[in-house]
């Protein structure tokens, strides 16, 4: 195929060495070409028109058939990123597309290693290329409006590649499963996080069962309204979720089932080490209130700050506003007081919280001290374990497959990726410009030819004339 591939450019040689030839006899030949002499001339090439046409159309059918294919057996590949963020320079996970990733030395190397090809990364990176259909537009940086991104890329295999046992459109097609695994793992939406896992459940008390599922719950919970606001209908063929119907779930998972598991173990006072568990419990209290002191301290400060204005200086200001429906109306600004007055608060609010996680820690160990549960009733908490187990597991079934059915559809796979045909139109109009130039080289040769011949046989004659007139002189002397 190497070789078809060179009958175009060798054809575009002889077209030159054609022009040489015609050129050169032209100004050989130019002032011995009077008019009716051309008419003569070509008057006289009617015998041959029929085969210059028989050349122009083997000339025709061979430089066509070379370019079919040629673009058959070393075609461009067409990337197209059709992702949303693709248009501003990005990747899926909003980091900045680099398009030089595409043919990266750590790319071609997992190329040549899946293809078990017989070349070097360098040799490989010198037989592809890429372009932008951008690439030929003359952009004008300096006019931010005319800065554009391209979503489109083409990638080319040089022929020179079959030296080494190969063919174009192999490599490409490697290139193009090879790359696409690559981006879909760096820089595609990671679902990772729905991957949950229950190892750490063997050996935990029963009461952080709850805090540790509720842990793994929120993944699912917090990982879901990114794509909720993208498209907020959106729904699985045969499935009638969304996304927010989803969160729904799993805030119903964390605020009721959850809620249930932990009163059930608060109530019969479960746990696997009683001792361990409420030394624990007296540990956290401990850290909870040199927390909730430092909170009061802060806010009892901002208090006395706040007791420490002037009444004059607490006075508000008002300042006619328009707001955002043009409507007027007067706003109130605040001053240094107001302030305070939000930051002791917020501590304030933040000690209460304090109290009352302290609280439940307290009433958690005081059940547990006092308890006489059964092994009925650790059996019947083992059981809700795996119920909740399961019920979370199955939520994160489903959230992998709502997440994977929009982003099949709706990222349409990432990339697109295509061979472009061969255009026969083209490449016929292209084949036909150069017969044209190939017929008028030979008819030019042709109508040249007389007076060509005419001129080398008026040179031969003036040389054997000149010849013998030194022979003759040399011979009388």
């Amino acid at each position: 195929m190497i070789l078809i591939c060179a009958i175009v450019p060798a054809l575009i040689l002889c077209l030159a060495i054609l022009y040489a030839v015609l050129i050169q006899r032209f100004f050989t030949v130019k002032a011995k070409l009077p008019v009716l002499g051309v008419r003569g001339a070509l008057s006289r090439t009617v015998g041959k028109r029929r085969k210059l046409a028989a050349l122009g159309a083997l000339f025709f059918t061979v430089c066509l058939v070379a370019r079919l294919a040629s673009a058959f057996w070393m075609p461009d590949m067409r990337m197209v990123f059709s992702y949303e963020e693709a248009a501003r320079g990005q990747n899926p996970n909003v980091t900045r597309f680099n398009e030089s990733n595409i043919l990266s030395d750590d790319i071609l190397e997992q190329v040549i290693r899946r293809g078990g090809l017989k070349l070097s990364v360098e040799q490989l990176s010198e037989c592809l290329s890429i372009s932008t259909p951008l690439d030929a537009e003359k952009l004008d940086v300096s006019q931010e409006s005319d800065l554009k991104i391209s979503t489109e890329y083409h990638v080319r295999c040089s022929e020179r590649v079959s030296l080494y046992r190969t063919d174009p459109k192999t490599v490409l097609n490697l290139l193009a499963d090879v790359y696409w695994e690559n981006f879909v793992r760096n820089y595609a939406e990671n679902d990772s996080i729905l991957d949950l896992s229950f190892e750490k459940l063997e050996d935990i008390e029963y009461l952080d069962v709850k805090d540790y599922l509720e842990m793994q719950a929120n993944k699912l919970r917090n990982y879901l309204p990114g794509y909720s606001a993208e498209s907020s209908s959106f729904r699985a063929e045969g499935n009638e979720e969304t996304f927010a119907s989803l969160s729904r779930k799993i805030s119903n998972f964390i605020d009721i089932e959850l809620e249930r598991y932990e009163a059930f173990v608060l109530e019969n006072g479960l746990a696997g080490d009683r001792t361990t568990y409420q030394s624990r419990m007296q540990y956290a209290n401990r850290r909870l209130d040199v927390s909730k002191r430092k909170e009061m301290a802060a806010h009892d400060v901002r208090i006395e700050a706040i007791n420490m204005y002037n009444a004059y200086m607490t006075r508000f200001v008002l300042i006619p506003t328009y707001d955002t429906d043009k409507e007027f109306y007067m706003s109130k600004t605040k001053v240094g007081v107001d302030y305070f007055a939000d930051e002791a608060k917020e501590h304030l609010e933040f000690a209460t919280k304090l109290v009352e996680e302290m609280e439940h820690n307290t009433y958690a160990s005081r059940q547990i001290g006092g308890s006489s549960a059964s092994a009925s009733l650790y059996d019947q908490a083992e059981q809700r374990i795996e119920a909740l187990k399961t019920e979370l597991l199955n939520l994160a079934a489903q959230s992998r497959e709502l997440c994977g059915a929009y982003v099949q559809e709706k990222r349409d796979g990432y990339i697109q990726v295509s061979f472009t045909a061969p255009n026969v139109l083209d490449d016929a109009l292209k084949a036909l410009g150069l017969t044209a130039l190939f017929v008028a080289a030979l008819g030019g040769n042709a109508v040249l030819k007389p007076f060509y011949r005419e001129y080398r046989n008026d040179r031969n004659v003036g040389r054997r004339g000149r010849r013998e007139e030194t022979l003759s002189k040399e011979a009388s002397a």
